[in-house]
Formats: structure tokens, C-alpha cells, sequence
């Protein structure tokens, strides 16, 4: 099998759960891919700007941010997928009537934060979303709207996943990758309609394409590529769809799994 794309969720992913990554490790993985024109995509339901931080050493990353809602290089925005305003103002709505919850409206050009949030979650919101604004009502905001993030309390996170798609309705996902966070995004956009874009983008077609992923937001994308792998601390239903399996992220699963499938020297066998 011929691997041309490697795709990689974030957290509990490729990153370890102090929010780290073996950099010294993955150069060598790096610079074979780049040597070998093997394509690397950042894949997360983060922010663009965030995940651009993370890569600053890795100028031919390329990024599915968002959830894939945006698709993006070092260089620039390449395409976004935003709601409607009709949409934007539903959700407020539904938002709005659940006062247990904290919100972000994530947008093309910035995060938009309440000003009565609570210092630790405008705290949190402010790592992974580094470019962040303050604002009185989430009606005030007039970016684009990629995606909308909701925290809840951590035990109840399926319950409120299906309370806000019951009250929005068709018109969006609601996904999560555990831990009490949640995304509402568009209905038909998700990681792999990411990737089916870099598939037509790049000419690689998705039987050519690794990814992993440890959550439900990672589902979509570990069935839409040809070598999909979970993570050894992924959740039961993504160890059902990916067909193989790595070590956990706090081991660099990622970066094993790497060095295993492009035969590379692995710290493990030195």
C-alpha cells in the first residue's frame, strides 16, 4: 500500500495530555514524508491559528481545522464552509436557554467569548483558541461562523449532545471528542469532507490516506481513508471503524505507528 497523505487528530491524539508532541521524533518522520512528497494534515476540531502554532517548525503542514470547516496552509486560507445567518441565530437561541453550558462562536478571522465568562473557562478557551475576542451577546458577531463550541459538565456530555441536537434540529452535527467538550457544526461537513477536498486539491485519492483519531469527531475521517488508525485510549465506536491500532497518545502512538509503516528508526528499537 502506498501512502501519499497522513491526516492526524489533536488531542488524545497526536498530542500527549499535557498538550505536547515529541518534535525531536517527528522531524525525521517529517523530512521522510517531505523527501517521499507524502502530504501531512493536521486534522482537529481546533482553531486554525492554534494548530498553525503547533507546525510553526513544519512549513508544508497543512491544516483541517475546525472540524472541517476550514482548510488552510501556512501561507493562507484555502476554502471555508460557514452557516447561514438564519442557522447562526437558531443555535444563539437554543444556546441561550441551556445556562449550565459556556459558548464560543468560532469564526474565519477569530473566537468570540461572552464578557461574563468565567475566568477558567476564558482561560482554557484562550489555548485553543489564541485569537480570541471578548463580546457582550454572541448576536453581535459579524465573522463568518465555522463552528460553534460548547463546554458542558464532563459526565453529562452525551446528554447535552443530544438535547441541543434535539433543539437546533437537522441543520447541524453534534459531535465531541470527549471530556466535556462539544462542536455544532454543519450537517454536511466534517473531517473527511476536509480531506475529500485535499483528495481533489492534491490528486491523491483516499485509499491513499492514513489518519488517526481517538473520538467521534474523528469517525467520518478513519472510515473515509484507506489506512485508518485509533489510538489505544479512543473510544469503543472508533476502535470499531479504524482497522488498526496504535499505542496511546501519551506514548506518541502516532509517531510509532510512523516509524513502523515507513520503516524508520524508532526510539523503542535503539
Amino acid at each position: 500500500m502506498t501512502i501519499k497523505l497522513v491526516a492526524t487528530d489533536m488531542d488524545g491524539t497526536f498530542l500527549t495530555d499535557d498538550k505536547h508532541f515529541d518534535v525531536e521524533r517527528f522531524k525525521p518522520i517529517y523530512d521522510f514524508m517531505i523527501k517521499n512528497q507524502i502530504q501531512f494534515v493536521s486534522a482537529s476540531g481546533n482553531q486554525y491559528y492554534q494548530l498553525k502554532s503547533f507546525f510553526k517548525d513544519f512549513p508544508e503542514t497543512l491544516f483541517v481545522a475546525e472540524n472541517g470547516a476550514l482548510i488552510g496552509s501556512h501561507k493562507e486560507i484555502i476554502k471555508v464552509d460557514n452557516f447561514s445567518d438564519n442557522i447562526i441565530q437558531k443555535v444563539i437561541s437554543v444556546l441561550n436557554q441551556i445556562p449550565e453550558i459556556q459558548s464560543i462562536i468560532c469564526g474565519k478571522e477569530s473566537a468570540y467569548i461572552l464578557d461574563d465568562a468565567t475566568p477558567e473557562f476564558y482561560k482554557m478557551s484562550k489555548f485553543y483558541f489564541p485569537q480570541i475576542t471578548s463580546v457582550a451577546n454572541l448576536s453581535d458577531v459579524s465573522d463568518k461562523v465555522l463552528k460553534f463550541s460548547v463546554a458542558c459538565p464532563k459526565t453529562e456530555t452525551e446528554l447535552y449532545m443530544q438535547k441541543l441536537s434535539d433543539m437546533i434540529g437537522p441543520e447541524v452535527s453534534v459531535v465531541t471528542s470527549g471530556h466535556g467538550d462539544i462542536d455544532i457544526i454543519l450537517a454536511d461537513v466534517n473531517k473527511a469532507t476536509g480531506l475529500q477536498y485535499l483528495s481533489d486539491m492534491l490528486n491523491i485519492a483516499p485509499e491513499e490516506m492514513c489518519a488517526f483519531g481517538d473520538g467521534g469527531n474523528d469517525l467520518e475521517m478513519l472510515s473515509f481513508v484507506g489506512h485508518g488508525v485509533a489510538m489505544k485510549n479512543a473510544t469503543p465506536i472508533v476502535h470499531e471503524t479504524a482497522a488498526f491500532e496504535t499505542i496511546d497518545n501519551n506514548d506518541q502512538g502516532v509517531l510509532a505507528h510512523l516509524e513502523e509503516l515507513f520503516d524508520l528508526p524508532s526510539p523503542a528499537k535503539i
